[in-house]
């Protein structure tokens, strides 16, 4: 019955083709497979790739690190081909010169390395070149001297009484081309060098206002001075030195070439032994040419920029004994022709040792300049209180406890520095000095623009591109008994001025301009170039290698996805195969 038939019908488990077990287990191993290349991210793994653990093979550093950057994947382990050595090398360059770019960004923008190496040139190491050129200068880097002389032309009128005021006339300038070079140069173990400066002159008519060979009615310097020296002598010896003196009739006040008065002539109180010391010459400036009875010891830099140009000793001695106290008789000031650029930096104030003065002067910051060729230079002046008396200026307290007098504001006493002469230095035309020293004279006109010092210094090299350093000799009278006749109407202590001159830099050529130019404005060049240079570098290298990178991850994502989309149509197409196999008998 076909109800009973229902109810009692078997269903048979079908038996499978001797080939289906086989089908079944391939697709089963194969979805395995896809799940295993699906599923591979997480323990043991790296970026997403296996990493070798238990039994499995390791794999070649470089296989792992093309598969890394998206060069390949895991499925492909085929020897890397000449494109992924390339495209290693690539991010290799690259990396490279991002490291380089960053390191010289750091460098050029953040330390002083730069301008350290460009200073290291400046140091006068032995035998370099930069000491080869200090101690024998070509002569196209000379400097200038402007000798200006006071001519006292009413002189009798005054002291005979028919002058109410002395008429000065300010003659010049005699200009001179000055070539200075190092004589007796010692390069010592604690980098310092020890010499003495020779120098030279030859006159330059065409720079010069008046001719040497003008004759100038000018104070008799070696009278007056002898009348100080003749005062501190032994009573015999005093008489003795005043018979000759007296016997030779000196005037006060004499007539000599501008020459002469310079240079050097003979002179008949020179000549005795207690006052010449051997001597037959005299001459304001005579001292100055040959080889100077001074020597110097500066630092040249070597252990310590910083250190450049510093003076250490004079005449052998760390300190001078010309003043009162420390302070004032140390020698820690520049040599004039040359300065450390660190000390620049700040614009903080430099000190230069004038042997002329025999004491440093302070130089403050004024203002930021341009000379020559548009050059940039740094400006330094010397405060209007330098020579100031201690009650304006404090600190000048030792330049005057140490002497016979303290004088009023503008002039120091440095007889001491010039062998007890009565030899009292000041700016010229008295500037910045009391009124008193110039009421006396007619013709004394004081202006800042003229007669203050100031230097024009090279802000990266340190050396003076311009300025003028400007002193002016005066001496005192001392109204002994050998001059009391001469100078009836001088006052005792009365300052005559007798010359005043100036230093400054010589006429550049074009060579010399060209050389200055280029040795500013190239290494600023340089010095942009490498900055900015190195901070393109940097941010393009570095894009670069992210772009790089980018690209290699996007298609390493790709490649996963195009195993991914295989993987499964290979399983699909396989489970189709499967079903087109398979006889499934049914049993009624």
């Amino acid at each position: 019955m076909p109800s009973a038939t229902t109810s009692n019908r078997e269903v048979a488990v079908p038996t499978a083709h001797p080939n289906c077990d086989l089908t079944v287990a391939a697709i089963r191993s194969k979805s395995n497979t896809l799940n295993s290349q699906l599923n591979r991210v997480g323990t043991g793994t790296f970026g997403g790739y296996a990493m070798a653990s238990g039994t499995e093979k390791p794999k070649p550093v470089l296989q792992m690190i093309l598969e890394a950057l998206g060069l390949r994947n895991q499925a492909q382990s085929r020897e890397p081909t000449s494109k992924d050595i390339g495209t290693l090398i690539m991010l290799g360059v690259m990396f490279l010169l991002f490291v380089i770019g960053v390191t010289g960004f750091f460098v050029m923008w953040f330390t002083e390395f730069y301008n350290n190496t460009m200073l290291e040139k400046l140091i006068l190491a032995e035998n370099s070149e930069t000491a080869r050129d200090w101690l024998n200068p070509d002569p196209k880097y000379d400097t200038l001297l402007k000798a200006h002389i006071f001519h006292y032309p009413n002189i009798e009128d005054y002291l005979e009484g028919r002058a109410d005021k002395i008429k000065v006339v300010d003659v010049g300038p005699l200009t001179y081309q000055e070539h200075t070079i190092k004589d007796e140069v010692s390069f010592n173990n604690n980098f310092t060098v020890t010499f003495r400066d020779r120098k030279s002159y030859k006159f330059l008519p065409e720079k010069s206002s008046v001719r040497e060979d003008v004759v100038l009615m000018v104070p008799n310097v070696p009278l007056i001075s002898a009348a100080g020296h003749v005062k501190r002598m032994p009573y015999a010896d005093r008489l003795i030195a005043g018979f000759f003196i007296k016997q030779f009739k000196e005037p006060i006040f004499k007539n000599l070439t501008a020459s002469d008065f310079l240079w050097g002539y003979e002179d008949k109180i020179i000549k005795l032994k207690s006052l010449g010391m051997g001597k037959k010459r005299f001459g304001l400036l005579m001292n100055r040419n040959g080889t100077s009875v001074d020597s110097v010891q500066l630092n040249t830099g070597e252990d310590d920029i910083r250190k450049f140009s510093i003076i250490t000793q004079f005449n052998g001695m760390p300190q001078l004994d010309y003043w009162d106290g420390d302070e004032c008789n140390r020698i820690d000031g520049s040599e004039p022709s040359m300065f450390s650029p660190n000390l620049l930096q700040n614009r903080s104030t430099i000190n230069v040792f004038l042997q002329v003065l025999c004491r440093k002067v302070p130089l403050y910051f004024e203002k930021e300049v341009t000379v020559l060729n548009n050059i940039d230079a740094i400006r330094y002046k010397t405060p209007m209180n330098v020579f100031a008396k201690p009650e304006i200026n404090p600190a000048n307290a030792c330049y005057c406890t140490n002497t016979e007098m303290c004088l009023e504001s503008g002039v120091i006493n440095a007889t001491k520095c010039y062998g007890d002469s009565p030899i009292f230095p000041s700016f010229p035309h008295f500037f910045t000095g009391n009124k008193t020293y110039y009421d006396l004279f007619e013709g004394i006109k004081p202006e800042a623009e003229l007669h203050q010092t100031y230097a024009d210094i090279h802000p990266r090299f340190g050396f003076p591109i311009g300025g003028a350093s400007r002193v002016q000799i005066n001496i005192m009278l001392d109204k002994t008994p050998i001059l009391e006749n001469k100078a009836a109407r001088l006052a005792n202590a009365t300052i005559l001025p007798l010359i005043w001159i100036e230093i400054t830099a010589g006429d550049f050529g074009e060579d010399v301009l060209h050389t200055l130019f280029m040795s500013t404005y190239g290494l600023d060049a340089i010095q942009l170039a490498l900055k900015y240079g190195t901070l393109l570098l940097s941010v393009t290298s570095f894009s670069l290698i992210i772009a790089v990178v980018y690209f290699l991850n996007s298609r390493r994502e790709e490649q996963l996805q195009e195993s991914k989309s295989s993987a499964e149509l290979e399983a699909l197409n396989s489970g189709l195969v499967v079903v087109q196999h398979v006889n499934v008998p049914v049993s009624v």
